[in-house]
């Protein structure tokens, strides 16, 4: 199976043997990172289910007994409109006499009614139906819906191999510090080198030199920065502030000029409380935030060099 992604392989395996035994649970829920390609798996499995072939579908692969549910255009939530209708086809008659799969990506957007008029069909499913749900934060989704489902757990590869499937692919862009934005996710890694995120990486970093030496404001930069999609930015912000943690408790030599300035002016005691900071405003992300007042929250305390920035744990 050259096209299966190598951090697939052992999930896959679990998958094919249920299906070779006839033990396919009613309920799947892929979990893990954004940036491993669950969406991709899924389909995968809804193909193996619906056509018994042990091979990844088209981009543009359909089938009548297949039903994706997801967000609809300008919406932020799945709601319970859409889930009601998938319940209803679920229990319908299969167009080729087998299973009926449906797909729900990304299920941490359903909002509360939805999941719950989705733990009818999970506690009480119909034969020959397979539910597949996707989702990346697992701080979602109530405890009653995901305790009725089979979890498989996807975790990002370890850092070499990702970085070795990278290369292969396409060298040339800063893997390493690409991977290191996306959490260890090759795939996100690969979107953002796509987006040019090489590129953002060394303004950022200028950014934040400037507000060190006082020569540029949070509220502009801030607003440069909202350019970018906002989980982005934090993501970059994260992974700078844990490289910048892991310079200075080394004590680095030999470092480049844009590391120098923050090396000379941050202490690492200040960097532990704000890399925290950072992390609750990732956990924020898909609420109703305000992107500018969210960055500039977290750019004013290089005014000061993160000294005197917390006020009770909040910047």
């Amino acid at each position: 199976m050259a096209d299966l992604l190598p951090w697939h392989r052992a999930p896959w395996q679990r998958i094919r043997r249920a299906w070779s035994a006839d033990r396919l649970p009613h309920a799947l829920l892929l979990e893990g990172p954004a940036g491993l390609g669950k969406l991709e798996f899924a389909r995968r499995v809804a193909a193996l289910t619906l056509t018994d072939v042990d091979e990844a579908p088209d981009a543009d692969w359909r089938h009548p007994d297949l039903r994706e549910t997801t967000l609809l255009e300008d919406k932020k939530q799945i709601g319970v409109d859409q889930i009601r209708e998938l319940c209803a086809e679920l229990v319908m008659t299969a167009h080729a006499d087998g299973y009926k799969v449906a797909l729900i990506h990304p299920a941490d957007k359903m909002n509360t009614h939805a999941a719950n008029s989705l733990l009818k069909t999970l506690e009480e499913p119909t034969a020959r139906t397979l539910l597949i749900l996707v989702r990346s934060r697992l701080d979602t989704l109530p405890a009653t819906v995901a305790s009725r489902c089979q979890r498989l757990r996807f975790a990002a590869p370890e850092r070499a191999d990702a970085l070795a499937w990278l290369e292969a692919r396409e060298p040339g862009p800063a893997w390493t510090r690409l991977l290191a934005i996306a959490g260890g996710a090759p795939l996100r890694a690969r979107a953002l080198a796509a987006a040019g995120m090489d590129e953002v990486d060394r303004a950022y970093r200028r950014d934040l030199a400037a507000l060190v030496r006082g020569e540029d404001s949070a509220a502009r930069i801030a607003g440069r920065w909202e350019k970018q999609p906002l989980e982005d930015s934090l993501a970059w912000l994260n992974a700078f502030v844990t490289e910048l943690i892991r310079i200075l408790a080394t004590d680095g030599d030999n470092l480049s000029a844009d590391l120098q300035i923050f090396q000379r002016n941050i202490r690492l005691a200040s960097l532990f409380g704000y890399l925290d900071e950072i992390q609750a405003a990732i956990a924020r992300t898909g609420t109703a935030l305000t992107p500018q007042l969210v960055l500039e929250g977290l750019l004013v305390p290089w005014c000061h060099r993160l000294e005197g920035a917390f006020q009770g744990g909040q910047i």
